[in-house]
């Protein structure tokens, strides 16, 4: 405290007791403690008034909970509007993967260098007359298409 030690405190003390006596002396420490008491309360209480007066989110606050509470509010309980939008994009989603289900189905399996959900696992060999082969016209800038299976 103060960087004062024991050996100081203790020379303070006695010349505290010196100057003002043995009677007086208990009567002292207890107005220095109740003024030590008053300034430390008078701190505290200056540093609150500071640190709300410096806080630039207090003026914003209200707005910043009233937007928290509309975003929980419209992600607990959308409304039908964001609802439509959602599903508008869902649906094309649903198609398009249904679509490349079906033409895996109708494939052999998947396009070279692609993985389906719906491959054999990897422990079990896979047939050497499934592998799609091409050709070197193919293999240009040409888009690729399945081959048909013809019986």
């Amino acid at each position: 405290m103060f960087g004062i030690g024991l050996p100081e405190m203790l020379l303070i003390m006695a010349l505290a007791l010196i100057v003002v006596g043995p009677d007086k002396l208990p009567d002292l420490a207890r107005s220095l403690a109740k003024g030590l008491m008053e300034l430390k309360k008078t701190a505290e209480s200056l540093k609150g008034s500071f640190a709300d007066k410096d806080n630039p989110l207090n003026e914003i606050r209200p707005q910043l909970e009233e937007a928290a509470k509309s975003l929980t509010n419209d992600l607990l309980d959308p409304s039908p509007h964001n609802t439509d939008i959602l599903n508008q994009v869902i649906q094309p989603a649903d198609r398009a993967a249904e679509a490349y289900q079906e033409l895996l189905k109708q494939t052999s399996g998947p396009p070279p260098g692609v993985q389906a959900d719906t491959a054999a696992p990897a422990d079990t060999p896979a047939d050497a007359t499934q592998t799609p082969q091409q050709d070197e016209t193919e293999a240009g800038t040409e888009p690729i298409e399945p081959k048909k299976n013809e019986p």
